[in-house]
């Protein structure tokens, strides 16, 4: 009997511990920001949390300006975004982001969508693919930033999200990947990151290999 083939919309997602488990088994799968936090390739903001103060106080409400960022974002991707309710702390990233839309021309594909790989044993929620308003066959896997793009290992997390869509997705390739940083108060409001070196995903999949590796051993040791 052959194992039940899963894709990233069977995942089961717990939302307060941000994990996926696989149904039936409730096997946990690694995430794409989990593991590249793991290794040591993105910063890990729960461990600067707990030094505590007024540094865990602003890493607690960027990230809650984040998290209500993506919604309000994906709300008006959507076309279904009531103003009224946008926090005014959350108003100037979406102004910002709105702003980019306009700009660049670019219309969502599909938004928020739950990836799985089980040749990798990865997952992950890539923020959006889009395409530009003249080339509705030019694909581009975008990633919403409101903090720095390297800091968060952006370009390899956009790479792994590229592998688990194309395998997902076969017939639709992703002709680039996009870092969208939203800076309200500077320029333009946002600041585009663009991934031109694929040589980006074959590194991704190392990470992947040796964070597999390294709980390999963890499990050995005990």
């Amino acid at each position: 009997m052959h194992a039940p083939a899963f894709t990233g919309a069977d995942l089961i997602f717990e939302a307060a511990a941000h994990s996926y488990r696989l149904p039936l088994s409730g096997v946990a799968v690694p995430s794409v920001t989990q593991i590249l936090s793991a290794l040591g390739i993105s910063t890990d903001f729960e461990a600067l949390k707990g030094m505590g103060g007024s540094l865990a106080d602003a890493i607690e409400r960027k990230r809650a300006i984040g998290t209500a960022l993506h919604s309000d974002a994906h709300s008006y991707d959507d076309d279904d975004l009531d103003r009224e309710t946008v926090h005014p702390d959350v108003r100037p990233y979406l102004d910002a982001w709105i702003t980019f839309r306009a700009n660049q021309h670019v219309f969502p594909v599909t938004r928020e969508r739950r990836l799985y790989s089980p040749t990798l044993g990865v997952c992950g929620t890539l923020d959006g693919i889009f395409h530009r308003q003249d080339a509705p066959d030019t694909l581009i896997l975008v990633d919403i930033k409101t903090g720095d793009p390297e800091s968060a290992a952006a370009r390899y997390q956009t790479a792994l999200y590229q592998i688990l869509w194309e395998e997902e997705h076969p017939d639709l390739p992703i002709a680039e990947r996009w870092s969208v940083q939203l800076t309200p108060t500077v320029g333009l409001g946002y600041r585009i990151h663009p991934y031109t070196d694929w040589t980006d995903g074959d590194k991704a999949r190392a990470f992947v290999t040796t964070y597999y590796c390294t709980a390999a051993r963890r499990k050995e040791s005990r």
